[in-house]
C-alpha cells in the first residue's frame, strides 16, 4: 500500500452483537468521515444496526443479538 494511503482506512474483525453498544478501537487517529457496518451473518431477518458516536480511537456500534458484522471506516 502506497505510504501516502497508510493509516486512513480500517476495516475490523468479525464482531457479534449483543443488543448493547461495543465500543472497537481502530487505528485512524481521527473521528472517521466514513463509516460502513457490513452485515455477514444474522440469526433472523429483523436485524437492527444504531452506530453511536464514533471517536478518534473506537468505533460505537449496537447490533441485535447474535447478529454478526464487520466496521469500515476511512478519513
Amino acid at each position: 500500500m502506497p505510504k501516502r494511503l497508510r493509516g486512513k482506512y480500517f476495516l475490523s474483525a468479525e464482531l457479534t452483537g449483543t443488543g448493547s453498544a461495543i465500543t472497537t478501537a481502530h487505528t485512524l487517529k481521527r473521528v472517521p468521515t466514513v463509516t460502513t457496518v457490513i452485515v455477514s451473518d444474522t440469526p433472523n431477518s429483523a436485524v437492527v444496526i444504531t452506530e453511536g458516536t464514533h471517536t478518534a480511537t473506537d468505533f460505537v456500534v449496537t447490533a441485535t443479538t447474535g447478529t454478526k458484522y464487520k466496521i469500515y471506516g476511512e478519513i
